[in-house]
């Protein structure tokens, strides 16, 4: 366990802290901690330590790294920015003497704990005298990375973030620590733990951020994408590096970079040959051409620079031996590949250390490039560096459009939802179930086929017969095990799959996802995030997205522990199956019943809904009301229950707002129209009996009710099918049109409102200590207007309409259902998360673009 001595007191502990239990929409700050053998002491005082853990700065001061996750109707735990901040290099006395207060904390990350993305954006902070940017509150091309996690590594080791030298003292009196690798493991482990499965992952870094990144690709690549830990390549990583300090003179290679111990992460990490390569010049081609071919073709690098970049021009006089002591430059090694004497498009003749810089930055580029169809260069022109952020290359106008199929996300087959495995195991255990249960009514006590229980399988066909001949001693042992629990299910084995396949489904999706706050789903069940995770029908991903598996996957599906209760006791009370069985229906009538009503809820509402809905209670409403509609032939079906009935009231209010009234009013209507319509019945003479499925009260020696085949209207059920097809044709086409706003699934779990009243809601904004920039003008007053300014939240479904009431009747600020945008305030401004009451809001702010102000 790691010691937490070398911590400040503002910082949550990284090991014990999960990023799911951090409020969204705010950085974080978390310390790593020491990490010490086995058998160290606890105080912190041991000098023995596990390898790179040691996080620090430079000059001993605590090192933390920073975290924000998104607004919540933005969230995506799949994605993450992980952004390397940069600030030069020392490697002696000389140099970590001009960088002296770089070795330090960067306290000006401190200012961000506790505000948004959009808040450090739009509040104009500043690194130094460098403008500072958050990709985390921008869209570049189609890649909208405010869905994404965003950490953020601080730089004070002045060792490009991959030094393993603990303690090193260049004027024999000041200990300086470059262990810029320890903090980057100790931060990556972290991402690790609380992010097993992303699917796109983007890195990027400005200056010796960026010089890191190549290292932090093969860290996260070889960590996700290793086929011995998960199988095959799972995770999109992607890369821009801006500014980099690449280039590695010979000077520094003898007398500068083993100041660092680089080769403790470039061998233990990387499986780079350090020992073999440390010395020539064209290092940084060989570690990035090492780790380019280790990665895969489809994961995208873009290095950026300026044509003129004046502060890596300096970094590599200093590099070079030149610096302000004058001292000349050891001649420049050839280039890998290149015998020396043959370097006449790399060098210039001339004493121009511009040139010079210039040709070798551009000769590695382009080397990288022709070895490497996946990396690309961008090139500003006119004289700069980099900032956080992206900043520079964002204004620059071709930038986007270079960078745009670089940062996009790439499809990977090895990524997998986490309610895949789930889903596909607990169908097929219900399937099991089923067939054991099937299976023993069939063979009988004896374990062998009776010759009336042959007769009862010819309407299977011979091949049903054989079959079950053939089955081995393998599930014979199986189904003599699960004998006890097989019997309780036999006359009703489809209903008790079906009960054991939303069971598992259900637990599995509590395993993963939790509970969230019963003011976002009074079920006591996931969030809306986590039950679009697991399938939940939802028209618009189905229509704007394809994804069609909801159709299927809802079914399965309930929002919440009421929910399963509810639906669970209504299929228990309401017997179908059983009641089915005693009627002497066939046993696949049943499941033709299921499937039609399953079919009918989900397309009714994939086409006509709005917002999400589970299914599983409405269809155990529409089987009762299938049982309703049956008795006009038989007592045998249960009477109607009354259950159901408060169900569908329920479902009337904000108590199930994940069990949608179209639903339960689809499924109702439907399960009555298959139970009117569906079957036809006929006498039978007892000697006929064997045509049909064996009344239960024979075999149990009670009197015999009159037997009475039943059949299947197949007019109905090819006329039912056409009306399917054809809604499943209109979805196909796009042609219903649900709101676009529930592509995000937090948003199907409140209701958007709107008010132009925002005094209070920006006084937070301007008056918070961590906030933004205040919102005055130079003469200190409010510069806004309240009539030009709109603030927007989403309030859960059970609240919606007492907190409008309630805002309007006790607190005078009108709220309005909508947003923002559709009421002319198009330009956001920035986003703020309140915690309140172990409830959390989030309010956005716009305003008119077309506004002065």
């Amino acid at each position: 366990m790691p010691v937490y001595t070398y911590c400040d007191e503002d910082a949550l502990h990284a090991e014990s802290t999960k990023a799911s239990s951090l409020t969204p929409n705010q950085f974080h700050k978390l310390c790593p901690g020491t990490h010490g053998l086995f058998g160290s002491g606890t105080d912190g005082s041991s000098s023995t330590y596990s390898a790179f853990g040691q996080p620090r700065c430079g000059d001993g001061s605590n090192f933390s790294f920073f975290f924000s996750s998104p607004l919540k109707q933005l969230s995506n735990e799949k994605k993450i920015i992980i952004e390397f901040q940069g600030g030069g290099a020392c490697w002696d006395q000389e140099t970590c003497g001009m960088q002296e207060e770089m070795l330090a904390y960067p306290e000006l990350y401190d200012s961000f704990v506790g505000m948004s993305c959009s808040e450090i954006e739009y509040g104009a902070v500043v690194q130094g005298d460098s403008p500072l940017s958050l990709l985390c509150a921008k869209k570049v091309g189609n890649t909208d990375f405010r869905e994404y996690s965003t950490i953020v590594v601080p730089y004070c080791t002045q060792d490009v973030h991959i030094g393993d030298a603990p303690s090193v003292s260049y004027d024999g009196e000041n200990a300086i620590h470059h262990v810029g690798a320890h903090n980057m493991v100790r931060t990556l482990n972290w991402v690790f733990k609380n992010f097993p499965n992303p699917s796109h992952i983007f890195l990027t870094g400005c200056s010796a951020g960026g010089t890191a990144v190549p290292i932090a690709y093969d860290i996260i690549n070889k960590h996700y994408n290793t086929f011995l830990k998960g199988g095959p390549r799972s995770v999109n990583i992607n890369v821009i590096m801006d500014s980099s300090v690449y280039l590695t003179p010979t000077y520094f290679l003898q007398y500068g970079f083993p100041n660092w111990n680089p080769g403790t992460i470039m061998k233990k990490k990387l499986g780079f040959n350090y020992n073999k390569h440390q010395y020539q010049e064209n290092y940084p081609d060989l570690v990035w051409d090492h780790v380019l071919r280790r990665g895969s073709n489809f994961d995208k690098w873009g290095f950026v620079t300026h044509s003129y970049d004046p502060v890596s021009l300096m970094f590599y006089e200093y590099m070079s031996g030149n610096g302000e002591n004058g001292g000349r430059s050891l001649s420049l090694a050839a280039p890998h590949g290149l015998a020396a004497g043959e370097d006449n498009n790399r060098r210039m003749e001339d004493n121009d250390q511009q040139s010079q810089w210039w040709n070798e930055i551009s000769y590695s580029m382009e080397l990288a490039q022709k070895k490497h169809r996946n990396v690309d260069f961008y090139m500003i022109d006119g004289e700069g560096h980099c900032s956080f952020g992206l900043y520079y290359p964002l204004q620059d106008s071709g930038f986007e459009d270079w960078a745009t199929p670089i940062v996009k996300e790439k499809m990977v087959i090895g990524n997998r939802s986490p309610s895949i495995a789930p889903f596909l195991a607990s169908i097929a255990l219900g399937g099991i179930l089923i067939f054991l249960t099937q299976r023993m009514k069939n063979r009988g006590n004896k374990g062998s086929l009776s010759e009336s229980d042959k007769t009862d399988l010819s309407y299977m066909g011979e091949a049903a017969v054989t079959t079950s001949k053939r089955a081995g001693p393998i599930i014979d042992k199986v189904q003599n095990f699960a004998r006890p629990i097989l019997t309780q299910c036999k006359s009703w084995p489809w209903t008790a799959g079906y009960l054991l396949s939303t069971t598992i489904y259900f637990i599995s999706m509590l395993i993963s996802e939790g509970f969230t706050h019963p003011l976002d789903n009074p079920g006591f069940g996931p969030s809306a995030v986590g039950l679009s995770t697991f399938g939940i029908n939802n028209p618009a991903l189905i229509i704007y997205r394809m994804e069609h598996f909801r159709l299927i996957s809802s079914s399965f599906l309930c929002s919440g522990v009421t929910t399963y209760l509810f639906m669970a006791y209504t299929l228990y009370k309401t017997g179908v199956e059983g009641a089915m069985a005693n009627y002497n229906h066939p046993h696949w009538h049943f499941p033709l019943v299921a499937s039609m009503l399953s079919c009918a809820i989900n397309l009714l509402y994939a086409c006509i809904g709005n917002g999400a809905s589970a299914s599983s209670l409405s269809l155990a409403l529409g089987l009762n009301a299938f049982s309703s509609a049956m008795r006009r032939q038989s007592d045998a079906y249960p009477s109607p229950l009354c259950f159901p009935v408060i169900i569908f009231i329920l479902g009337c209010t904000p108590l199930f707002p994940f069990d949608s009234l179209v639903s339960l009013t689809s499924a109702g209507i439907t399960g009555m129209i298959i139970g009117l319509a569906l079957f036809t019945e006929e006498p039978v003479e007892m000697s006929e009996a064997g045509d049909v499925y064996h009344n239960e009260s024979i075999a149990n020696g009670e009197e015999p009710t009159e037997k009475r085949a039943h059949h299947v209207r197949w007019k109905f059920v090819n006329g039912t099918g056409v009306v399917y097809v054809i809604m499943y044709l209109l979805i196909l086409f796009r042609v219903p049109s649900p709101d676009k706003q529930n592509m995000y699934p937090y948003l199907t779990g409140c209701g958007l409102v709107y008010s132009d009243q925002v005094g209070d809601f920006v006084d937070a904004y301007a008056n918070d200590a961590n906030g933004g920039r205040a919102l005055q003008d130079d003469n200190g007053e409010d510069w806004f207007d309240g009539q030009n300014m709109c603030a927007q939240m989403c309030i859960p479904h059970l609240v919606y309409w007492p907190a409008l009431w309630g805002a309007q009747k006790f607190a005078s600020v009108p709220l309005i259902g909508g947003t923002c945008e559709d009421n002319g305030y198009d330009a956001h401004i920035a986003d703020k998360t309140f915690h309140e009451y172990s409830v959390v809001f989030e309010v956005q702010l716009f305003t008119a673009s077309n506004s002065d102000e």
